[in-house]
């Protein structure tokens, strides 16, 4: 039968999320793999990975809040805005207790604009590939995003060459390019910087922890169960009466009041996604 679930991987550097996809479809022998939430090729960390039925559920999973560990070079900026690119920029580094003030007063409620080094669409073309070409970035909307945790983790540290390093951590909603972040805090002390490390350690409910290292996935692996994935939904129990309807997606009165509610079965096997539709639920994803 085939295998259906929720596997947490440890990406590695220097590999795209969707060579790890790859890796993964080619061990569980099944062209059914997609990922929750892309990591930049030079971040490594928590990478959900939805596995046949269970890519289904990626549209849920990735509205999850991520968390990230990252070091800020500071006195430094590059065109990518992190330590592979271009030196773009170099300039003097205020003190310490300044940083750590504008982090203190950096606005939970924050407007992104996306990276030109990013993968978002414009004109059917990623923004990388107009600034590797050279060719004017298009401008992009920004994004509105809630920061609900941004701390120093570590002492700064003086560098022979003048840049000033230290690591944090940042808890945000999805869409968070922290490289455009330690470019924001810069600008925010008159300094410019880039990222050296990048490292997410939380997607949602999944936790560093629970990730298992790429080289190590084989196809005896335990997934994490569909029901398992959205602990933090509501549930209901469908009967045998009940399941019939469900099984032919047909709209349901259940006794909830939540706008998202998982269907399970007698066992907690996840059946249904249903979403509240006037004095009704309506079917949007069935897994039976």
């Amino acid at each position: 039968m085939m295998k259906s679930g929720i596997l947490i991987i440890d990406k590695p550097l220097r590999i795209s999320s969707h060579d790890c996809v790859r890796t993964v479809r080619h061990v569980f022998n099944t062209k059914k793999v997609g990922h929750s939430g892309t990591l930049d090729v030079e971040a490594s960390g928590v990478l959900v990975l939805a596995i046949n039925k269970a890519t289904k559920l990626l549209n849920y999973l990735n509205q999850d809040d991520k968390m990230y560990r990252f070091r800020i070079v500071f006195g430094v900026s590059t065109d990518t805005l992190d330590h592979t690119g271009t030196i773009s920029a170099k300039k003097a580094v205020p003190s310490n207790e300044k940083i750590d003030q504008a982090i203190a007063q950096f606005p939970s409620d924050y407007a992104q604009k996306p990276p030109a080094y990013s993968a978002v669409k414009v004109q059917g073309k990623k923004l990388y590939e107009y600034a590797r070409k050279g060719e004017a970035i298009p401008d992009v909307a920004s994004r509105d995003l809630t920061i609900k945790r941004f701390a120093r983790i570590s002492p700064f540290v003086q560098k022979a060459d003048g840049t000033v390093e230290a690591d944090f951590e940042v808890e945000a909603t999805k869409g968070l390019y922290v490289r455009k972040l330690a470019e924001d805090l810069a600008s925010m002390v008159n300094t410019v910087a880039h990222t050296s490390v990048i490292r997410r350690l939380k997607a949602g409910d999944f936790t560093i922890e629970q990730a298992v290292p790429l080289e190590r996935v084989h196809a005896a692996l335990p997934l994490i169960s569909m029901n398992a994935s959205l602990a933090s939904l509501p549930s209901v129990t469908i009967t045998k009466k009940k399941r019939q309807y469900l099984e032919n997606g047909r709209p349901l009165s259940l006794p909830l009041n939540a706008p998202i509610v998982k269907c399970l079965d007698e066992s907690g096997r996840l059946l249904a996604i249903y979403e509240k539709d006037g004095n009704h639920y309506t079917a949007k994803n069935v897994l039976t």
